[in-house]
Parts: C-alpha cells; sequence; structure tokens
C-alpha cells in the first residue's frame, strides 16, 4: 500500500479525536505503522459503528474512497448503517 494512502488514513483517524477514545484510535493508526492500512480502516470503521459516532457527510464519502482503495472491504449494509450516523 503507498505510503501516502497510509499518511491520508492517519490524518483521517485523527479527525475521530474527540469522538473516539484515545486508546482506540492508537490501536487503530498501529496497524497502519505495520502497513496494515485496511485492518486500520475496518477497525475505525468498527469504532464508528459500535459506539454510534456522528459523522459529516464529508467524513462519509471519505470512508467511501477508502473502502475503494482497500478494495471494497466494507459491504453495502455497512454503508446503509454509515449514512443514519451522518449529522
Amino acid at each position: 500500500m503507498a505510503t501516502s494512502t497510509g499518511s491520508k488514513l492517519k490524518i483521517f483517524v485523527k479527525e475521530f479525536n474527540d469522538r473516539i477514545s484515545e486508546g482506540k484510535l492508537n490501536y487503530a493508526l498501529s496497524y497502519i505503522d505495520f502497513g496494515e492500512e485496511p485492518l486500520a480502516f475496518e477497525t475505525l470503521y468498527d469504532y464508528i459503528c459500535e459506539d454510534d459516532i456522528v459523522i459529516t457527510r464529508s467524513e462519509y464519502e471519505q470512508i467511501c474512497i477508502f473502502n475503494s482503495l482497500f478494495n471494497h472491504t466494507l459491504e453495502k449494509g455497512d454503508f446503509i448503517y454509515l449514512k443514519t450516523l451522518i449529522k
């Protein structure tokens, strides 16, 4: 995976600083450090859904972009649920 994708994902994960605990975010970020960007992405997605984290339309769109970059790890039902979290 390109390091620029990892860098962009790190920035995106950090945008949830005020909504997801520091420990959880650091756990997700640790996967990026080991070149496991798709796993970091899935972990962040899990945290968002488990805690019903409110997201913006822009964040939703960014999740869609990352999902495409990581060969569609999330399924259609995942996106239906994410849409309920947009505020």
